[in-house]
């Protein structure tokens, strides 16, 4: 693996630890307080970056790699995916460790590519060829958004508790 794949494999993981260092310091009322009407609670954006890393990029990562030729993908309604499976009853303990299970997964296998590997890809209904580098790089930057959503989430709530 080349030096600029080495570091954003590294950079993965980073952004997942630093994910996982943020979400330690808020108390559950923070993880749960919903910001306005219909949108999610930090809970359901954690669960949201869970479920990506497990049925997106760790999926989606093994169907490349495992493939002769190039296989097919499906499209992720995130959205439908939310309805039908968010809890907020379920503990941020748990969503974190399968986030964590997810996302070493992903690691493993980005590790073990090859140069040629990066290249490989699959046929994506909405994006067309989708490569193992865009994979990669589209899972950085997603976990980069929702850190940073956390992040804002959590200030916006603080200076509406100190403004009254």
């Amino acid at each position: 693996m080349n030096r600029a794949h080495a570091r954003l494999t590294d950079r993965i993981e980073e952004s997942g630890k630093d994910l996982i260092s943020y979400l330690a310091q808020l108390t559950d009322e923070e993880i749960h307080r919903v910001p306005a009407p219909n949108e999610w609670s930090i809970h359901g954006v954690l669960a949201h970056l869970r479920d990506t890393e497990q049925h997106v990029f760790l999926k989606r990562t093994k169907r490349i790699l495992g493939a002769a030729e190039p296989p097919s993908v499906e499209n992720f309604d995130q959205e439908q995916w939310n309805r039908d499976h968010y809890s907020p009853e379920e503990p941020r303990k748990k969503i974190i460790g399968e986030f964590r299970r997810a996302r070493r997964g992903v690691l493993q296998l980005l590790r073990k590519t090859t140069d040629k590997d990066w290249s490989r890809w699959a046929m994506h209904p909405e994006y067309g060829k989708i490569s193992i580098e865009w994979l990669a790089t589209h899972n950085y930057s997603h976990t980069l958004e929702h850190l940073h959503q956390l992040l804002e989430m959590r200030e916006k709530a603080l200076l509406k508790e100190l403004n009254g």
